[in-house]
């Protein structure tokens, strides 16, 4: 569910999204981050504005594998951190996800 309200200038445009029983999911976070980095004017050439938003899409996919690396590269980092605290069980559920 996404609500918007544009505030105006002061506060710009304010956005909530919900989601049921856990977080975002990566393409949800790099569609965001494209939104707030790459813009195209209404008044741009219809040309111009197919090609912003390929690049876009592409821009989009980058983030995605950057974040499941960066998401992979911390569970590694807890895993490790957990199982040196003697906490094999939270470790293996860790790994599991």
């Amino acid at each position: 569910m996404v609500m918007s309200y544009k505030a105006g200038p002061e506060l710009g445009i304010i956005e909530v999204h919900t989601t049921n029983e856990g977080g975002h999911p990566v393409d949800f976070w790099a569609k965001r981050c494209v939104e707030r980095i790459i813009a195209v004017s209404e008044d741009a050439p219809e040309e111009v504005q197919k090609q912003i938003n390929d690049f876009k899409d592409n821009i989009e996919k980058v983030i995605e594998q950057y974040m499941q690396n960066a998401i992979k590269s911390d569970r590694i980092t807890i895993n490790n951190q957990l199982d040196k605290a003697g906490l094999k069980k939270a470790s293996d559920l860790i790994r599991k996800l």
